[in-house]
């Protein structure tokens, strides 16, 4: 233990703070409910309904290009533009449909860190599985979410996810967040009335979608050496990659050894 801990010791006092990440992640729908709502796309693309002429409704992830650059952020608090990086984005064609409509649905995202300044070796990290709940409102009038034109707005709803985690790489402590950067959706903790109309539990977090519009979420990434915090209202709700630490560590510990 007393060999160890020398070795551990010797190992923090050469490493050095990692400045900037190469980052490669993608998405992609692994589940969906009803029996009905199809697939494609290389799993990028969840497509339901019957169009009354206007196409078919769906949810289509736009995965960013392999290799992005992010550099990290020494501190707390918002990540400033330039330690923000742009990942995947989330568009939700919102068409007049009859027929099956999405009710559920799992993203999955996969995340791999590789250290370019100073160069290291690169790693993977565990997966997360994001839970989706979703309505497409039947437009009579009578709206879920108040104050919604006629037709209504559908309601998306994120389940799970809400994180802020951290992992530790040749002894350093490291925090990495996903969050909204920007698009036409604002993801926000919803009235309890919507919640309930879209199955989930009060206080849940997602956003309303206009018909006939192609409704967006963009979402951007951040690496810092402390936890990071966000404003209110929720515009900027830090939804976390969960990274387990632990295993993290343990796995680059292996790679040392």
């Amino acid at each position: 233990m007393i060999a160890a801990a020398a070795l551990l010791v010797g190992t923090q006092a050469s490493a050095a703070m990692v400045e900037t990440w190469s980052v490669d992640i993608e998405g992609l729908w692994t589940a969906q409910g009803p029996a009905g709502v199809t697939r494609d796309l290389g799993d990028t693309r969840l497509r339901w309904g019957t169009s009354t002429g206007f196409g078919q409704s769906s949810l289509v992830i736009t995965n960013p290009v392999p290799g992005l650059s992010v550099d990290t952020y020494v501190g707390a608090g918002v990540p400033p533009a330039a330690n923000t990086v742009q990942t995947l984005t989330l568009t939700h064609a919102n068409n007049p449909i009859t027929g099956t409509s999405l009710q559920n649905a799992t993203l999955t995202v996969s995340l791999a860190l590789t250290p370019t300044v100073p160069v290291a070796p690169g790693f993977p990290l565990p997966s997360i599985n994001y839970a989706i709940q979703f309505l497409e409102t039947s437009n009579d009038g009578s709206c879920e979410v108040v104050g919604s034109p006629t037709p209504c707005n559908d309601i998306f709803v994120l389940t799970s996810g809400l994180l802020n985690e951290s992992f530790n790489y040749d002894g350093f402590e490291y925090f990495v967040n996903a969050f909204p950067i920007g698009g036409t959706g604002v993801l926000q903790t919803l009235d309890a009335g919507v919640c309930a109309a879209a199955g989930a539990a009060p206080n849940c977090l997602g956003f309303t979608t206009v018909e006939r519009l192609s409704n967006d979420l963009i979402f951007g990434l951040a690496i810092s050496t402390e936890p990071l915090s966000v404003p209110e209202p929720a515009g900027l709700a830090l939804v976390g990659l969960a990274l387990a630490g632990a295993g993290v560590a343990r796995r680059r510990q292996t790679r040392q050894d």
